[in-house]
């Protein structure tokens, strides 16, 4: 059945940047079920960050910081006059239901596990046990009887491009060098790589003649600058910009080395090979990806998953503590598109 311009679709989004990282295919889904509809992404402040580089998305709205707690007026408010045909959470809550119920949407979809099912139209099954992320988002799609297994895919505008381009120059980027990108964060304290092999790691790339470049939120620049200090003069140390502008310069790296994250998982979104670095969750619960490598120790004890989540069960930390930066220039040497960054 042919669609009209006029349709609109709304997707509500909450959680940390990964959560909305992971729904990338799920918008996918939705345009390519909607080809001629507005696709609306609602999210906060650092969500959006993300969904304004979703080729999926027409149009993204933010109920404020990811810490604001936002009422459904609030975020009606946010959405602007007019009404919407179709409106889709991951978010399990009444008040996600009854903003979709506001939103106008005849057709409301969302998770079926308490009483706000009694407020939408379509309902997915929950799945307590389901590793993937991203599967759980494809049975939204399938509520709505759509075709599933859209990439999650992000891209910088050229715009956008150019004013990181310039913000590295500014912070000492030489063109010539190759540039990799190091996830200093990790949410999770438990996800987090020591830093003393992160120093490590920085003082191999920049022998090999790597520019490094350090992301993450602006809690992490101690950490930063104590990474940074290994080798000073081959350092971007970029932790505290925004999320949009962090993507941007995340983009022109040769590679990445990240984190069980939601930067590091945008950044594979962005087509960047990558090698992410996982503790204590299962490495499972992210989809197979051609440019991106996985790193894990194979410890009996992992994963932990959430029973690790502030310090380890078993007080050793060994998931991230063995992982050497011998062990990542090795899964640097292997991603798909070689760069050339440790000499070998």
């Amino acid at each position: 059945m042919k669609r009209e311009r006029s349709e609109r679709v709304l997707v509500f989004l909450k959680g940390g940047i990964g959560d909305v990282v992971f729904a990338l295919p799920l918008l996918g889904d939705l345009r390519a079920g909607f080809p001629e509809a507005e696709l609306v992404a609602l999210s906060h402040d650092q969500g959006a960050d993300v969904l304004r580089h979703a080729p999926a998305v027409d149009t993204v709205r933010s109920t404020g910081p990811m810490s604001a707690r936002t009422s459904v007026n609030d975020a009606l408010r946010a959405l602007g006059p007019g009404t919407f045909d179709v409106a889709v959470t991951p978010v399990r809550s009444a008040r996600a239901a009854w903003l979709l119920l506001r939103s106008g949407a005849g057709i409301r979809v969302g998770f079926g596990g308490g009483p706000e099912r009694l407020l939408l139209t379509h309902v997915a099954p929950v799945r307590p046990f389901e590793v993937v992320f991203s599967r759980r988002f494809d049975r939204l799609a399938t509520a709505l009887g759509l075709r599933t297994g859209a990439p999650a895919r992000l891209a910088i505008a050229l715009p956008e491009e150019d004013e990181a381009r310039q913000r590295l120059r500014a912070a000492g980027r030489a063109e010539a060098r190759p540039l990799v990108a190091l996830h200093v964060g990790g949410g999770w304290p438990t996800k987090r790589w020591p830093v003393v092999h992160a120093r490590g790691l920085v003082e191999r790339l920049a022998g090999a003649g790597a520019q490094v470049l350090l992301v993450g939120g602006a809690e992490d620049r101690p950490q930063a600058q104590e990474i940074a200090a290994a080798a000073p003069a081959a350092v971007l140390d970029r932790t505290g910009a925004s999320v949009a502008d962090t993507l941007a310069e995340l983009s022109l790296a040769s590679a990445a080395v990240g984190l069980d994250s939601g930067l590091s998982h945008a950044g594979v979104a962005l087509g960047i090979p990558t090698v992410l670095l996982f503790g204590p969750n299962d490495p499972a619960s992210v989809e197979p990806v051609a440019h991106a490598r996985l790193v894990t120790q194979p410890l009996p004890c992992r994963p932990c998953n959430r029973a690790g989540k502030v310090r380890c069960p078993e007080g050793h930390h060994r998931c991230m503590r063995d992982t050497t930066p011998e062990q990542v220039l090795a899964a640097l040497d292997g991603l798909p598109a070689p760069t050339a960054l440790t000499g070998r």
